[in-house]
């Protein structure tokens, strides 16, 4: 990257006309990112253990204390006669609150004091202030009430072995301790279940006490599950009956206290899933509901502040915590890693023995691809759910294998330890994501308006012969490049964001939003097999020699394409259209072009993005971003190495008007 940011910097100067070069306008994205930092987050305004204790049980801890300097448990704790009568509220100061999980409903809290005390030493009365451990038992199944356990000094502050509590009562959990903690679900409830045949989702919700029920939620087509841990009422809206153009009118529905909710509006890889992870939040996440009711003076919602934040995201945020422990900890329950690990592992050894496939090698990406049909299989869950685990577990090449992209799994392939170690970081985009990504980014569009990467197979792949070829089925990773993925296609970003407050969190409920609306938000440059100054010079030879009208310039492509000179009738099965249409376009410069059919025959020679803007200003029509032709940039910029039939697919559910090829 540096050596091609120097020999960028020696002529950038002298052609600035050209437009920026790639190196450099990674470079200045990075240098604007370090100026400015600071991201803002809507972040929930929950209620903690910290203000409860104050703002709740301050009283009752005074009465406990002075009920002990009543008794003399005090002075059996100082070793000393403590002489005050009494301790009034500006003698005691609590300090800290710890606070450790006992089951669903009950936890115990240990909160720190300093008191002020007077105390007799050696015959006279003498002031000082001491530190005292009080332990209470929280029981919130019928309100939120506590018992004194057991009051110490606070250098004799008990070490407790519980799961431990943040400050909101959400557990702070390992991940082996996630892991521990659902296999424990199957055996205090389900104690005979020991297979993952065996175990039902619906059987432990119902052993925990939950309804589960499917309805057809109202406009939340993203929220595939819902837990109501009391009762309340949801929006619900019926399929159209056949022969109807309009959906039925919603209708309110009452929900039960201790239902699962599944929305069969949304799109789901497992329902069991589903189930589990609900089954979790009720489990472990009990508490942090019960807190926020007894604290809410709006019962209705939770309120929403905006946080400034210099790096990342807030750690602040419960919710954030619940979700990746309720994700986490359902698929430990769905496919335990005791029975997981080691069954992958011996398959994953005898698929390192299995031959290449049509000249691909046989990478991590093949091998996990045969281990994850074969486990999910065996036990009847989705294969992306098997791979999400296998992931978890440890073995980050299983993100190359069974990625369904675009209603077909992509060719598996391989990457560096490099990348696997970058987090959310992926190489796989779909269409829809690319051109959400292409509208939104004005830094993309032009990087891919040059023509300097392909989208191929499911990847941003740079545009070189040594990374790409040309199938029927359009552009495919060469076997070198399928298995070096992270060294020439573009890594993207999953940035996770709220689709809206209520879909995230409301009172009484905790919503399962996994397919929360997904954002590509950074792209990274590879270092490019030509310089800009290369590239540019090639590009100013190929337009200097090209003929000024359309045939011409057509007839002039067709025979000197760099695959070889390509006749009339294959291109006119490539583009779809008849041969009468090529040989019309070839020899008459008087006619009215169809716009669309130009496009095809760009996209069917493959043209990059800048020469296909040249045939159409030379068949007189520009390429805009707006009006009826405004997708022409999108498809001409991403999809020019892919089929005709490809394009049409997702012209369709993108829900642009397909190509029209049909001519009289």
């Amino acid at each position: 990257m540096e050596q091609a940011a120097r020999e960028y910097a020696d002529w950038a100067e002298e052609e600035q006309s050209a437009g920026e070069d790639p190196v450099a306008e990674l470079l200045r994205m990075r240098a604007d990112e370090a100026r400015s930092p600071v991201q803002t987050w809507l972040m929930p305004v929950v209620d903690d253990m910290d203000r409860c204790i104050r703002e709740r049980f301050l009283p009752r801890i005074l009465q406990e204390m002075n009920a002990r300097l009543a008794n003399g448990d005090l002075s059996l704790l100082l070793g000393r006669a403590a002489v005050s009568e009494r301790i009034a509220p500006r003698d005691l100061e609590i300090g800290s609150v710890s606070c450790w999980r006992l089951n669903r409903t009950d936890f115990l809290a240990d909160i720190d004091l300093t008191v002020d005390l007077t105390v007799s030493e050696e015959g006279r009365d003498v002031p000082g202030r001491f530190g005292f451990c009080l332990g209470l038992w929280f029981c919130t199944e019928e309100g939120f009430s506590f018992e004194v356990q057991e009051l110490h000094l606070a250098a004799d502050k008990p070490d407790r072995s519980f799961w431990k509590l943040d400050r909101f009562l959400v557990p702070i959990l390992r991940e082996d301790e996630i892991e521990a903690g659902a296999e424990h679900l199957w055996e205090n409830y389900l104690p005979e279940a020991k297979a993952p045949q065996d175990r039902s989702a619906r059987d432990l919700a119902e052993k925990l006490g939950l309804n589960v029920v499917e309805m057809r939620l109202h406009c939340r087509n993203r929220t595939r599950s819902v837990l109501f841990f009391r009762e309340g009422t949801v929006f619900t809206q019926e399929e159209k009956l056949s022969g109807e153009t309009e959906f039925p009118l919603p209708v309110s529905r009452r929900v039960p206290a201790n239902t699962i909710v599944l929305n069969t509006a949304a799109r789901s890889e497992c329902r069991d899933l589903d189930i589990l992870h609900e089954c979790i939040h009720y489990e472990w996440h009990l508490l942090f509901y019960r807190l926020q009711k007894l604290m809410s003076t709006n019962p209705q919602e939770i309120r929403y502040t905006p946080i400034r934040n210099t790096v990342g995201r807030p750690n602040a945020d419960p919710l954030r915590f619940m979700e990746h422990q309720a994700r986490s900890g359902s698929i430990a329950l769905l496919l335990p890693q005791n029975l997981i690990r080691p069954r992958a592992w011996r398959l994953f050894q005898e698929a390192s023995t299995c031959p290449s496939v049509n000249g691909y090698h046989n990478h991590p990406g093949f091998r996990w691809d045969r281990v994850i049909r074969r486990l999910a299989d065996e036990y009847a869950v989705p294969r992306t759910t098997l791979r999400r685990r296998l992931v978890q577990l440890g073995h980050p090449a299983a993100k190359g294998a069974v990625n369904y992209v675009d209603g077909r799994y992509i060719t598996p392939f391989a990457f560096t330890e490099e990348h696997s170690s970058r987090g959310q970081a992926t190489l796989v985009i779909g269409r829809k994501a690319l051109a959400d990504l292409y509208h939104r980014s004005g830094e993309f569009r032009q990087l891919m308006s040059r023509g300097d990467f392909v989208y191929a197979d499911g990847h941003v792949c740079l545009n070189d012969p040594q990374f790409l070829r040309a199938t029927d089925e359009g552009a495919r990773l060469t076997p070198w490049a399928n298995a070096h993925a992270d060294s020439c296609c573009l890594r993207f970003e999953k940035v996770w964001l709220r689709e809206n407050e209520e879909s995230v969190w409301l009172f009484g409920t905790l919503n399962s939003s996994e397919d929360y609306i997904r954002e590509y938000d950074r792209f990274l440059d590879r270092r490019l097999s030509l310089t800009a100054r290369e590239r540019l010079a090639r590009r100013n030879r190929l337009m200097a020699s090209m003929p000024a009208e359309f045939p011409d310039a057509l007839v002039y492509l067709m025979e000197n394409r760099d695959e070889g000179r390509v006749r009339v009738e294959e291109l006119a099965a490539l583009a779809q259209v008849s041969a009468k249409t090529v040989q019309r376009y070839r020899n008459n410069s008087n006619m009215a072009y169809n716009p669309d059919v130009i496009v095809a025959l760009c996209i069917a020679l493959h043209l990059p993005p800048w020469l296909s803007r040249l045939m159409l200003d030379k068949a007189g029509f520009s390429v805009r971003s707006y009006g009826p032709r405004g997708h022409y940039g999108e498809i001409l910029d991403c999809c020019f190495m892919d089929t005709i039939p490809e394009v049409q697919d997702y012209l369709r559910s993108a829900g642009y008007p397909e190509l029209r090829l049909q001519e009289a």
